[in-house]
């Protein structure tokens, strides 16, 4: 009789043992996929900053773009500014000299050609760099009445 209650207490203490090992795997294995989750979710956030930075870069860049001509005169040079302290533009207008099609490729005779003298054309191009680097640039053919001389 003694060796059976031996027996029994021998294979008690060694469950109990077993169980124990059980947990601390167990809480090793949550740790590790806890961890990868957790990286997850930052490089998610991360990128989804980043993303909405060249997002808002790129309506700084809009923004400016339709306002060239309108709000300021299209004057060809640079200019450069700041949008919501955060957002660094530049604005390039450079003139742009449309003619018309050469006359003896349309089959007529060569005679004196010109644009019409009340309408320039600009190329504007916006370039917006973002707080974390990401640079956004726009560019488009305007037009505006000639400047009165």
């Amino acid at each position: 009789m003694m060796r059976r209650i031996s027996a029994r207490r021998t294979g008690r203490h060694g469950e109990r043992g077993f169980a124990l090992l059980e947990i601390i795997v167990a809480f090793v294995i949550l740790t590790l996929g806890l961890g990868a989750i957790l990286t997850g979710i930052a490089f998610a956030v991360r990128s989804d900053d980043r993303t909405q930075g060249g997002r808002v870069a790129l309506r700084v860049a809009q923004s400016r773009l339709e306002a060239a001509g309108i709000t300021e005169p299209l004057v060809p040079g640079r200019r450069e500014g700041h949008a919501a302290n955060l957002y660094r533009w530049r604005e390039t207008i450079t003139p742009v000299r449309v003619g018309l099609e050469q006359p003896e490729l349309r089959g007529v005779k060569p005679g004196p050609t010109a644009p019409d003298p009340g309408i320039a054309s600009f190329w504007v191009e916006v370039v917006v760099q973002a707080p974390d680097g990401i640079i956004s640039s726009l560019s488009g053919l305007k037009l505006a009445p000639e400047p009165k001389q």
